[in-house]
Order: structure tokens, then C-alpha cells, then sequence
């Protein structure tokens, strides 16, 4: 009785895996992401602005090192699932630049258009 429920959590916790794995987010869900990150760094330059009441807050080195403190790399990220390993570093990657350089410049950096996939979307 006991290896049947297990057997069935198995099954359950593998059906899982496959379908989370196999969805990967649409173009528009990444570029989601990518404006939040650009909204994020942009806010980080008015927070460090305000508390410093005066000159410049936009140091890059500082930028990247309130980023890593925030987002911790990869794993503290709430980007959303793309489908290899690859595509999601790049996505990242995107994604750090993009708050770098809002919050150094205290605006939202414009987020370049991402190729899709040629088939159109339903």
C-alpha cells in the first residue's frame, strides 16, 4: 500500500517537473520582465538620490553592486521561465544591463525588441 502512494507522489512530482519545464514564457512575458528591471534600477537612482539629497547617484559599480545585492544572481530572480539554460542567461543578462543602466542614468532604459519565433502566436 505504502510504495503505491509512493509510487503515485513519484508519478505526480514528475508530471509536474515535465510540464513546468516544457512552458516556457511568450516574447511578451519576457519583455514584461525586462521593463520591470529598467523600472526597478530607475527607482533605485531616486531612492539613492533622496537619501543623499545632493550630486550624482549613478555610479555603475554601485549600480551592479545593489543589483547583485538585491537579485543574489540567478537565483534570486523572479524572471520568467525560458526554455533552455541558455536563453535564460541571456535573458538575465538583459535584465542586469537594463537596471545598470536605468539606475545610473534615473530614467528606464528602453528595452529592445526581442525576435520572436516565426510561427505567430496564438
Amino acid at each position: 500500500m505504502v510504495k503505491r502512494y509512493a509510487a503515485a507522489a513519484l508519478s505526480l512530482s514528475l508530471a509536474a517537473l515535465v510540464t513546468a519545464c516544457s512552458s516556457s514564457a511568450s516574447q511578451e512575458e519576457q519583455m514584461e520582465y525586462l521593463h520591470k528591471m529598467a523600472q526597478r534600477g530607475a527607482e533605485l537612482h531616486a531612492v539613492k538620490k533622496g537619501s543623499q539629497g545632493h550630486g550624482t547617484p549613478g555610479d555603475r559599480e554601485e549600480c551592479y553592486g545593489a543589483y547583485e545585492h538585491l537579485y543574489d544572481g540567478p537565483n534570486g530572480h523572479d524572471a520568467p521561465h525560458v526554455g533552455t539554460d541558455v536563453e535564460r542567461v541571456a535573458l538575465l543578462k538583459e535584465g542586469e544591463e537594463l537596471f545598470i543602466e536605468s539606475c545610473v542614468n534615473g530614467t528606464p532604459s528602453p528595452v529592445p525588441a526581442r525576435g520572436g519565433s516565426a510561427s505567430p502566436s496564438a
